[in-house]
């Protein structure tokens, strides 16, 4: 699969890797779709790159959202 990540100002990478796994983990739970996890995973770890600490799930689904109506940054 391939996507491009949403567009923002990386804050700390620290933890986005981590966070697209959990991201693409709950995504896969949520829904049994891989596209779904795809962009799940996607949208955690540009999350968590783009806040000081780890994203909160409000932050993962405005950029869900974004991704998912064609808007990327």
């Amino acid at each position: 699969m391939e996507a491009a990540a949403p567009k923002g100002k990386l804050i700390n990478a620290v933890g986005a890797g981590d966070s697209m796994v959990a991201g693409f983990v709950a995504g896969w739970l949520e829904s049994r779709s891989y596209a779904h996890a795809f962009r799940m995973g996607l949208a955690a770890g540009s999350a968590s790159a783009f806040s000081e600490h780890l994203a909160e799930r409000e932050n993962v689904e405005q950029l869900l959202s974004q991704m998912e109506n064609g808007r990327n940054g």
